[in-house]
């Protein structure tokens, strides 16, 4: 099937996907995240960490999200606004959609949050790669390219905490 544009109803659906993406980081909702993931997911961070797996499970995905070196720093505050979206469908089951984003993340120097010890922004465009499994639209991959980054981004996540 040639690549074609993705039906509307399709769209909200896959928007959807695409908020409770950014927002289950923003909140820290694990389970949230979890319940729009396909089984397995490709993930080419190789902007962000250098790395990129071709199967990676969802829970080891959520794991490493959720990691207290990464998103799930409890001294970590973000922000993933989703800006413009296009959609290409490339086959029945299968729908790129690219973001355009901008992630802010605020780290700060104790669990009350009343002094910002780095701040942190990139401006990206998030390639989502979705599937339909079982008639349900899930999140299968995800491919971040980054534009650039504001302020000390390199200072966001470490492992002190």
């Amino acid at each position: 099937m040639a690549a074609s544009r993705v039906d509307p109803a399709d769209a909200l659906q896959l928007a959807a996907i695409t908020f409770d993406w950014g927002d289950s980081l923003d909140t820290k909702d694990w389970a949230r995240l979890e319940a729009i993931l396909a089984p397995q997911l490709n993930v080419d961070y190789a902007e962000v960490t250098g790395q990129t797996w071709d199967a990676m499970p969802a829970k080891e995905f959520i794991a490493m999200v959720s990691a207290p070196s990464f998103v799930g720093d409890p001294l970590v505050d973000t922000q993933h606004f989703i800006g413009g979206s296009k959609y290409e469908v490339i086959s029945t089951d299968r729908v790129v959609g690219k973001h355009q984003l901008r992630a802010a993340h605020q780290r700060y120097t104790g669990p009350d949050k009343a002094v910002v010890e780095a701040k942190g922004h990139c401006h990206a465009l998030m390639q989502h790669t979705y599937v339909k499994i079982e008639g349900e639209w899930k999140l299968a991959g995800l491919k971040p390219k980054i534009y650039w980054t504001e302020f000390d981004f390199d200072r966001i996540f470490t492992s002190s905490s």
